[in-house]
């Protein structure tokens, strides 16, 4: 038997071009697709920003409830029957400009989760679960603070 008879079985045939199929022949050489359209083989890691975002929105929060504890235990003691004079004093009371300024770095550290969050979002070949907590843990600290912001405003 010849490698050129038509009843042959396929095995040993040399004289076809790589990549090519015959009806006989199952052991064909396929190119592998191209690196870009590889499945991953490996389980996908969490996003580094995403989990950055996620702790720092959740130390934000912990940060603004810690914050709002002691200013209102530190003003209770001087808040009774007040005085537009007196409501003018406990606005400038060390415990409610630190808390002010301490709501204000609260306020970068979410601007700065947000972005992180943001950045997790985008990477490709990485878990999102917690780039999309902590950019909405961040976001929905951001938009409390302008709702805050705009009911003050509204109270002048």
């Amino acid at each position: 038997m010849d490698n050129h008879d038509s009843y042959n079985s396929g095995y040993n045939n040399t004289d076809q071009p790589p990549g090519h199929a015959d009806q006989y022949n199952n052991n064909s050489y396929y190119a592998s697709p191209p690196d870009h359209e590889r499945q991953p083989t490996v389980p996908l890691k969490h996003s580094g920003p995403g989990i950055a975002s996620f702790v720092i929105g959740l130390v934000a929060i912990l940060g603004y409830i810690l914050i709002f504890f002691i200013a209102t235990m530190a003003v209770n003691e001087s808040i009774g029957v007040l005085t537009p004079l007196q409501a003018e004093q406990i606005a400038l009371h060390p415990a409610v400009v630190l808390a002010s300024l301490a709501i204000l770095v609260g306020l970068i550290l979410n601007l700065a989760g947000s972005i992180l969050g943001i950045i997790g979002l985008v990477l490709k070949n990485r878990k999102k679960v917690f780039a999309m907590i902590g950019t909405l843990l961040n976001g929905i600290m951001i938009l409390l603070f302008v709702a805050l912001i705009l009911v003050g405003i509204n109270m002048m």
